[in-house]
């Protein structure tokens, strides 16, 4: 018997939408900004912008999968 994982949550490199306001004592990003994930810890995900700016440790509930409709172009 083989262990299959589910793909139910984020992985580092992914890009997505912050879901809330994330904030830090440096500055924050506002809900809805474009992020990737550059790392995952047992505090939540690690945030970078396409700046450079990053925060670390926002808990796991911070960031939401980018839905978008697909146009077909014919």
């Amino acid at each position: 018997m083989a262990y299959i994982k589910h793909d139910n949550g984020f992985q580092a490199g992914d890009i997505v939408l912050t879901s809330r306001k994330v904030d830090s004592y440096a500055g924050y990003f506002e809900k809805g900004t474009l992020v990737c994930i550059v790392n995952i810890s047992e505090r939540g995900y690690d945030l970078e912008d396409a700046h450079g700016n990053r925060i670390t440790e926002t808990g796991f509930d911070s960031v939401e999968k980018i839905e978008y409709e697909r146009k077909n172009h014919t």
